[in-house]
């Protein structure tokens, strides 16, 4: 089925052609660390020195730019590693995260993924996840539910937060973590007394396509994640896809929008608390 002159079923299928072939590098990479080289960001110092890339980052992100780019001239890009590249005017955005996670790619702990997302509009319309290590790839458009490896997969059915495990992404190194430290930790404290569980497994790609197969209740990006979109928005398209809801919730006082997605009551009830007092 054809929408606003992108066909989504053909995206998303050379979508998930492209990250099989690529995730391949990964898979052999990951087990041959001495394969590859790993560099500080240029604005490492920004984030306390620990943001990394590796040569892998760079070279399967122009792949995948390249292969869309060739066969979508109507796609705008926005890409992590060739900020030269972004053109985000078009009707049509495609965000791209070739290794989400590389700090625990670096370190040999299987908890990075790959993402590419799409925006029409500034509305999450297609997301891709893919999980090299386990061969899971989870898909979801506009008018194709998100399915995990082919099969459909649906957002927890979790009514309360006593019951719920939430992840919870956090970081210390922020532009803004001395003026809001106080608060994230708070709410940290209120989110532990309040749930069931919560996790903060600083693996944000995964962590979303986990909340749109049901097996997390809730995603929160609680420090905000609006200087790096390419992280989040295949996520966001996965969760809506899955039956559930997703926001960007405005406090009073902080600078970005909190991300929270999961279920619809879920996700009601961890705002209230994010948003009181």
């Amino acid at each position: 089925m054809k929408y606003h002159d992108l066909d989504y079923a053909e995206l998303l299928k050379d979508i998930s052609k492209l990250l099989g072939t690529q995730g391949k590098i990964l898979q052999r990479a990951f087990l041959h660390p001495e394969s590859y080289r790993v560099s500080k960001k240029d604005f490492a110092k920004e984030y306390g020195n620990l943001d990394f890339v590796t040569n892998l980052d760079d070279t399967i992100e122009e792949t995948l730019y390249l292969n869309l780019k060739r066969k979508y001239p109507e796609l705008g890009f926005y890409l992590e590693e060739h900020s030269h590249l972004n053109d985000t005017n078009k009707e049509f955005v495609c965000f791209i995260d070739a290794l989400d996670g590389t700090k625990w790619f670096i370190n040999n702990i299987p908890l990075f993924s790959m993402l590419v997302g799409i925006e029409r509009n500034r509305e999450p319309v297609l997301g891709a996840t893919f999980f090299p290590i386990t061969n899971q790839i989870f898909l979801g458009a506009e008018g194709h539910p998100t399915t995990l490896n082919g099969k459909p997969v649906y957002v927890s059915n979790t009514r309360t937060l006593n019951n719920a495990i939430v992840s919870v992404e956090d970081s210390t190194h922020t532009r803004t973590w001395n003026l809001e430290k106080d608060w994230l930790n708070k709410k940290i404290v209120v989110l532990n007394n309040n749930c069931q569980r919560i996790r903060l497994l600083g693996a944000g790609g995964l962590s979303c396509a986990w909340v749109a197969a049901g097996f997390l209740d809730c995603y929160i990006d609680i420090f905000g994640h609006a200087d790096k979109p390419f992280d989040i928005t295949a996520g966001k398209a996965l969760v809506k896809y899955a039956g559930g809801k997703v926001i960007d919730l405005k406090i009073a006082g902080l600078e970005y929008p909190r991300l929270i997605m999961g279920n619809h009551l879920i996700v009601e009830q961890i705002s209230d608390l994010l948003s009181q007092e």
